[in-house]
């Protein structure tokens, strides 16, 4: 499970520069230690992206052609803990998205996806000027789209995500001032806070079962894009892996 932000970057004089987008992964003690991050082909575009051992997937990436996304598996309280081995994973959902160029084309792609070939899943992808979130539910894909304005979250955990929701959101809505610039080195703080009395429920999560075990920061400007790859928890000294690709000429157009 993980909790996702995305914010605008603004320089002083108000106009928009990029956008960052960070990911907590929190996963089952368990669970093998993702690949770090790597260059792939996708059709004519290149892509940055971490590798889950498992499922040979991902949960977050981001191509040269400045579109970043990011996955968070769905557990509404009716379907906690259930598994879905005859699914495949969740996780190469991304990868059939990197190669398109624009949001309104990855959007269409994942209109079309069948609701029920997946578990359920939240896809939340960005250009920097809008942001799209894909909810799957039983019988259909929701999509919600709006203007990448100010800061925004998303998160989910196998407690069940309404769990998590409202002390997770509570926290957000006040860690982010009104100071555009302010805004990233805010997003670094909120995805590294864990409260002392209630682990389970931080945004830097730990329980006996589960833990935060990395940070992913995506950056997107109009000279290139790059994703940071922090491979521990959060709040865990640890060597940070950088990739980068320069931006790529694009041939779709934005409707």
């Amino acid at each position: 499970m993980c909790t996702v932000t995305i914010v605008p970057l603004i320089d002083p004089h108000g106009g928009r520069t990029g956008f960052r987008i960070a990911s907590n992964r929190d996963e089952s003690r368990r669970r093998p230690p993702a690949h770090p991050p790597q260059s792939r082909a996708f059709g004519l575009r290149r892509a940055i992206l971490p590798i889950d051992p498992t499922g040979g997937g991902t949960w977050i990436a981001v191509n040269d052609a400045g579109l970043a996304m990011t996955l968070l598996n769905r557990n509404p309280g009716d379907m906690r803990g259930r598994a879905f081995p005859d699914r495949p994973s969740r996780g190469t959902i991304i990868p059939d998205l990197l190669g398109v160029e624009t949001l309104a084309s990855a959007r269409a792609r994942v209109e079309a996806i069948a609701p029920d070939r997946y578990a359920p899943f939240r896809l939340v992808a960005s250009d920097g000027e809008r942001w799209f979130e894909a909810v799957s539910e039983a019988q259909r894909v929701t999509l919600r789209d709006q203007p990448l304005d100010r800061p925004v979250m998303f998160t989910s955990s196998g407690l069940g995500d309404a769990v998590v929701e409202g002390p997770r959101r509570e926290l957000f809505e006040g860690w982010f001032g009104d100071d555009a610039g302010a805004w990233p080195a805010q997003q670094e703080t909120f995805h590294r806070h864990r409260w002392e009395d209630r682990p389970a429920l931080s945004v830097c999560m730990s329980r006996d079962d589960a833990r935060s075990v990395s940070l992913t920061v995506v950056t997107v400007t109009a000279g290139g894009v790059s994703l940071t790859y922090h491979g521990a928890p959060p709040d865990e000294s640890a060597e940070d892996v950088t990739h980068r690709l320069p931006r790529a000429a694009c041939r779709e157009r934005q409707p």
